[in-house]
């Protein structure tokens, strides 16, 4: 994916700007301010007002300057009980918050606030291994590069994000997809225990004996119910693997689409659940160019440099990089550090489609036009069409884990979780860059459905706003029993009222 040398200053100096002249603004509801002084008062090095060095900093943790908002105040909890005192006080004066782990969710409201408080997880990076070195406890702050740093050093892996940048609980609390989800489910599915802060201050524990139909739906059901302090996992030995990067030409993409069909077909490369590729057509509007890049991964690997036989139709094809080869994972993980650059406008949208030769046509004919089309006049534009595969055995293994919410049925077989990503510069293009993705979607989605490959499915952690990701879930079937669940533990929809950014079980 392209990426720009960042201007955090500028980036500062703009919400510093906006963060004064909102705190000024008349319109503001008094609360907010209490619940700021209060806080302060109680917290004074954990609260920080605009023109802060600190209101700076955390102010400007997003990935995507789409989603750059001005809060009130931001307050930085150490502790599950700073967290309790905190919902407490929004709860008694009514005041709007927000909650940031990472910040790379592309959509503007989902970790941020411009009517009130942000609750900005930073300091809350501790990790702990148990004893028998099977679980790994994370705070809510980190980022999935520290944890895969410090547990290679521990010889340990868990089941988590991708991409070095990205923060722990945006992951887990979306479903997450992971290398090893073929073998072992969702990321979520490995989450053997969430701490959480409920509505009413209460520091829960939520598992398989403890609150269990919360523990249900905190796999994949976002910020409905609670604000997860602690994150427990299970904890695997880890190996070698091969893993890289490959770039495709636009001579070369041809090549590509074909490997991706053998990849797809019976006997192919999905069949090996150790296993996982990230296929991806990159478009250039202003260039008018379309190439490809695949990501693979076979876990467990340490066959010296042999190229493992599930991703060969990859890795032998004519290519103009190639950084696969036997290595830790941590080192592969470094190759996705440019997912941390915030220079850039983007946006995410998802949807699915049945893993078939049809659907890779589909995809390849369908959306490219139209982006080459749109946005050959918008600055900087860059198309990523990313096809993850999710597999009939991902499936079952998130059932066998004892499943979640997003409850896919593996009878339906392989599917493709497609996430259309589009990067550009300027503000003055967000109007053509939602006409697009509006377009591009149902066109896609439009063309699925006539071929019969359509899948209900829109995996939350790539989802875009307006997106109805959670009357999916279950083909429909979960959502009554995630609003009963919201009801039980937030009778007063503290989390749909007063916290109503992301994708929402509503009332």
């Amino acid at each position: 994916m392209k990426s720009y040398v960042p201007s955090l200053v500028c980036i500062s100096l703009h919400l510093v700007s906006a963060a004064a002249q909102f705190s000024n603004s008349s319109s503001l509801d008094p609360v907010v301010s209490e619940s700021c002084q209060t806080l302060g008062q109680r917290y004074p090095n954990q609260l920080h007002w605009p023109g802060s060095d600190e209101y700076a900093n955390e102010a400007s943790l997003y990935w995507s300057k789409t989603t750059l908002v001005a809060p009130y105040c931001i307050f930085t909890p150490e502790s599950a009980n700073h967290v309790s005192a905190a919902v407490i006080e929004f709860r008694r004066t009514q005041t709007q918050f927000a909650v940031r782990g990472g910040g790379h969710m592309p959509v503007r409201g989902a970790a941020g606030t411009n009517q009130g408080v942000l609750i900005a997880m930073t300091r809350m990076n501790d990790t702990a291994l148990s004893s028998d070195r099977s679980i790994a406890s994370l705070g809510p702050g980190l980022r999935w590069a520290d944890v895969y740093d410090w547990l290679n050093t521990q010889g340990r892996v868990v089941l988590g994000g991708r991409y070095a940048p990205v923060g722990v609980p945006g992951v887990l609390l979306g479903g997450g997809l992971s290398y090893l989800s073929s073998a072992y489910g969702w990321a979520a599915n490995n989450v053997v225990n969430f701490e959480v802060v409920l509505a009413n201050g209460t520091i829960a524990n939520a598992n398989s004996t403890a609150n269990t139909d919360l523990f249900w739906a905190l796999k994949g059901g976002s910020s409905n119910y609670g604000i997860v302090t602690r994150f427990d996992l299970r904890a695997f030995p880890s190996s070698l693997m091969y893993a890289g990067t490959i770039d495709y030409n636009e001579n070369q993409v041809s090549g590509f689409l074909n490997a991706f069909r053998s990849w797809l077909a019976p006997g192919g490369g999905i069949q090996d659940k150790l296993a996982a590729i990230v296929p991806a057509l990159f478009i250039y509007p202003e260039q008018k160019s379309i190439q490809a890049n695949a990501v693979v991964v076979v876990s467990n690997y340490t066959m010296n440099q042999t190229v493992p036989r599930s991703v060969q139709g990859f890795v032998n094809i004519s290519s103009t990089s190639n950084t696969a080869h036997v290595r830790s994972f941590p080192d592969f993980l470094t190759e996705t550090s440019t997912y941390g650059n915030r220079s850039d406008r983007n946006t995410f949208y998802a949807t699915s489609l049945l893993a078939t030769s049809d659907a890779i046509r589909i995809i390849n004919e369908t959306i490219p036009p139209i982006a080459l089309s749109m946005l050959g006049n918008v600055q900087n534009s860059f198309v990523g069409l990313s096809m993850q595969p999710i597999t009939r055995s991902h499936s079952q293994a998130a059932r066998d884990a004892g499943g979640d919410c997003m409850d896919l049925d593996p009878s339906d077989g392989d599917f493709i979780a497609f996430n259309l990503v589009v990067q550009y510069t300027n503000e003055a293009d967000d109007a053509t860059v939602t006409a697009f993705n509006t377009k591009a979607l149902q066109a896609l989605d439009n063309a699925s459905k006539a071929a019969n490959i359509y899948y209900p499915f829109q995996f939350l952690n790539d989802a875009g706003a307006g997106e109805q990701v959670l009357r999916m879930y279950g083909k429909g079937q979960s959502l009554a029993r995630m609003r009963s669940i919201r009801s039980a533990y937030d009778p007063d929809a503290v989390f749909q009222d007063l916290m109503p950014g992301g994708f929402k079980v509503g009332v």
